[in-house]
């Protein structure tokens, strides 16, 4: 995995997924990645849900481009260590999380952890029986699939 970081570190690119379906196994990466690297943190799930209970419905997803915008800028340039990502796919939101996630990095560089797989070149969030299961074909971002 650490090759693979020092490759991303040194690339153009702005977003980077560590991808596995063991929630266990992504926060012992995310553990050895704070320990290795010193990396600013943010757990979304735990501090989004506080900005959102605040938040009427219909005005949610809106707020949470807003306030994901906002933290990663607070954290710039990054790398950003992001885990918790679950909220992103509440199905109230109507959010695409892959794509917020791309277009956050453009404001600081984020390393996300991601509970799912990549395999032929499709991504995956969560297994196909979870209700939040999601696919893309062909994302256009950089992902570690994790052993």
């Amino acid at each position: 995995m650490r090759d693979r970081i020092a490759e991303f570190k040194q690339s153009s690119h702005t977003c980077l997924l560590l991808a596995h379906p063991d929630i266990g196994r992504l926060a012992g990466a995310v553990k050895e990645l704070l320990q290795a690297y010193g990396w600013p943190y943010l757990s979304i799930g735990a501090e989004l849900a506080d900005v959102l209970l605040a938040e009427m419905p219909a005005h949610r997803p809106r707020r949470v481009d807003r306030w994901m915008r906002e933290r990663a800028g607070a954290l710039s340039p990054g790398p950003v260590l992001c885990s918790e990502i679950a909220l992103l796919f509440e199905p109230s939101l109507a959010l695409d999380p892959l794509r917020m996630l791309r277009e956050t990095s453009r404001v600081a560089r984020l390393v996300v952890a991601w509970p799912g797989e990549y395999r032929d070149n499709v991504l995956t969030y969560a297994v196909p029986a979870h209700r939040h299961y999601r696919a893309w074909r062909g994302p256009d971002v950089l992902i570690i699939p994790l052993e």
